[in-house]
């Protein structure tokens, strides 16, 4: 095969680092709230995290994390014996409050713009985004990290359907995500012009079903906690005019989303087993 294919997407990577982001924030904010339940006992972690800031501007902490540990637990030994500090108190705090220096490198990285290879082919091998069918939580936070690599020479067909682009590798069906239908035809096109046999047709019936059901599975488990929580808030909780009841609606709408994925993830295994 001549020549090759490179396909990106623009700040794709970023909804990995909202996430990140948000879940820095929400520990952040816990350590945040832990220093008014004990100001007193708060100070030293606080230091320690203002030390670590400037130190990592020094040096990488991360290539010398097993001694920065070390050291973070001596002190914290020094700490208790001195003022009768917690050991574990200490170590929770400034984990927490270390989330906050977290927050200002999500911040960072999403002020800045990037161009994410959400696709590319050449002679020797290629990549793409495809998740697993019970992937499309992880999937929805970070595609990138779904990015999944393979020997060209090991394609066994590649065929367009309703739903974009259905590559056989190994006898693996793989469905690459994100194409538009110029892209679809433009990868298409690779092929042909380097002579490479495309199956008009493979059997895909399962792969139709199991994307029903993802959809179902999407509307079901996203979609009760969202209605629930509305009419929650609109009947009980005032319209939001009361605070409390909304912001403990929003809290149960947000618990009952995993609860129901287990749910989901029990049955199929049941379903499997069958």
């Amino acid at each position: 095969m001549k020549n090759s294919i490179q396909i990106e997407r623009k700040n794709l990577g970023k909804k990995g680092d909202y996430a990140t982001a948000i879940m820095f924030g929400v520990i952040s904010l816990l350590g945040i709230f832990s220093i008014f339940w004990d100001w007193k006992s708060s100070l030293a972690p606080v230091v320690c995290v203002i030390i670590t800031y400037f130190l990592n501007r020094k040096i990488i902490i991360l290539e010398h994390l097993k001694w920065f540990f070390v050291g973070l637990i001596l002190v914290g030994l020094l700490l208790s014996w001195g003022i009768q500090l917690s050991l574990w108190m200490f170590i929770l705090q400034f984990l927490a409050l270390t989330c906050i220096l977290g927050v200002i490198s999500s911040v960072k990285k999403l002020g800045r713009d990037r161009r994410d290879v959400i696709f590319s082919l050449n002679a020797d091998n290629f990549s793409c985004l495809c998740p697993g069918s019970n992937d499309y939580k992880g999937y929805a936070l970070n595609p990138m990290g779904y990015k999944k690599y393979f020997m060209t020479k090991d394609i066994d067909s590649i065929q367009q359907d309703r739903n974009g682009l259905l590559i056989v590798v190994k006898g693996e069906v793989l469905r690459p995500r994100e194409l538009s239908a110029s892209e679809v035809a433009q990868i298409l096109a690779y092929f042909n012009a380097n002579h490479v046999e495309l199956i008009a047709a493979i059997p895909a019936q399962h792969i139709y079903r199991e994307e029903g059901e993802l959809a179902w599975v999407k509307i079901l488990v996203f979609g009760i906690p969202c209605a629930l929580g509305g009419l929650s808030i609109y009947f009980l909780g005032d319209n939001g005019r009361n605070i409390a009841v909304s912001a403990i609606s929003i809290l149960l709408a947000i618990l009952l989303v995993p609860l129901l994925l287990k749910f989901v993830n029990i049955w199929k295994r049941g379903s499997l087993n069958k």
